[in-house]
């Protein structure tokens, strides 16, 4: 980003996050899970295939592998108890995470979660990894299965928030964070550290990309507030 791009931002007067490879590295209990699923159903899928389903809904990632139907929803019941079970103790922060949003709430920049994980893992792990108390809202995949779409739960996060949106980014490091944030009037920040494809977040229109938590930190608190 050159200077002159800098100077036509302002500070976002509210920060919608991603979860899974934005906040947390959650690839270990992600691909376990997929695993475990498919070993169940006598299914066998090269890992590097399940990486590319990090981050987009589950029923959206079961599909791609060919299951529909009945077949799709008991995949996804499966994954779940997987998941719940095991999967989701194995994540952690990415380095720098903590003392991004510590910084970020420091400087009162409202900070939300919106994620296509279901709403109570999500909750789960923000608490597990004592970063709860940041996020003034968690958005996330309803417990009945109905609410799934990255942009649907990145409206109902923006619907659940007093902040303003005129200035609201979304960060996160898949295509459907940058495209929810597009569809939303939100300026869509791509982090690279997370799962992307070469090119991903930059094919989807992503107006920033970024390298490291650090790195937004600087970005953000650098900019004039709103």
């Amino acid at each position: 980003m050159t200077a002159a791009e800098r100077l036509e931002l302002l500070r976002p007067s509210v920060l919608l996050f991603d979860l899974d490879g934005t906040l947390v590295d959650s690839a270990d209990g992600i691909l376990w899970s997929f695993e475990a699923t498919l070993h169940d159903l006598d299914r066998e899928v090269d890992r590097s295939l399940l990486r590319t389903f990090i981050g987009p809904p589950l029923d959206y990632s079961f599909g791609q592998l060919g299951f529909r139907g009945d077949q799709l929803d008991d995949a996804l019941r499966r994954y779940r108890v997987h998941y719940q079970n095991e999967g989701v103790h194995r994540c952690e922060l990415y380095s720098g995470v903590s003392d991004l949003l510590a910084s970020l709430a420091a400087e009162r920049v409202p900070l939300v979660v919106a994620t296509a994980k279901r709403v109570d893992f999500a909750n789960e792990i923000l608490s597990a990894l004592s970063i709860a108390t940041f996020f003034s809202v968690v958005a996330g995949a309803s417990l009945d299965g109905l609410l799934t779409s990255k942009d649907v739960i990145v409206g109902e996060a923006i619907a659940r928030t007093d902040a303003p949106l005129d200035h609201g980014w979304m960060v996160g490091d898949r295509r459907f964070d940058v495209v929810a944030a597009q569809q939303h009037g939100l300026l869509g920040v791509g982090a690279t550290w997370g799962y992307a494809s070469p090119d991903e977040l930059e094919r989807a229109g992503a107006a920033l990309l970024i390298e490291s938590p650090r790195q937004l930190g600087e970005l953000v608190l650098g900019l004039s507030p709103v």
